[in-house]
């Protein structure tokens, strides 16, 4: 459980601060708009990413900005309206998460790689070591 909460909560406290503490400063619709529209799906994209990228794929992390979001609209709005805003949160945290995925998958590849590269040198070099000292006995 203190695995889990140590995975999750530094997103779910930027998100918290993002989509509960951040709306209530904003007085004009026109930066509602665009925080609704640009920042806050760029945020998902950006922090699904980086949670992929250091962990791997996981299909619980795009949950966080969509439940903020629906918190935000009862609070703010009073009312659940642009519901369609918390779907597009979704799909666009998913998508960072398998853009995230993709870029750990090839780092975990090329370490493993590297490691293996290692051993099979390592183990050349024994095996040349073992055959000098064979032919050295037989002299």
């Amino acid at each position: 459980m203190k695995k889990l909460i140590r995975k999750y909560l530094p997103a779910a406290v930027i998100f918290a601060a993002m989509y509960l503490l951040l709306p209530a400063f904003m007085h004009s619709d026109a930066v509602k708009v665009v925080a609704y529209q640009l920042v806050f799906p760029a945020a998902a994209l950006v922090a699904g990413f980086i949670f992929a990228w250091k962990h791997g794929m996981d299909f619980t992390f795009p949950l966080i900005a969509p439940i903020m979001c629906i918190l935000n609209r009862l609070i703010y709005n009073h009312i659940f309206r642009w519901h369609v805003y918390t779907f597009i949160y979704l799909i666009i945290g998913m998508l960072g998460c398998f853009i995230g995925d993709m870029v750990y998958k090839n780092l975990q590849e090329k370490k493993e790689r590297a490691a293996r590269e290692k051993r099979n040198a390592n183990d050349s070099y024994q095996i040349s070591i073992t055959n000098i000292s064979v032919e050295n006995d037989e002299e």
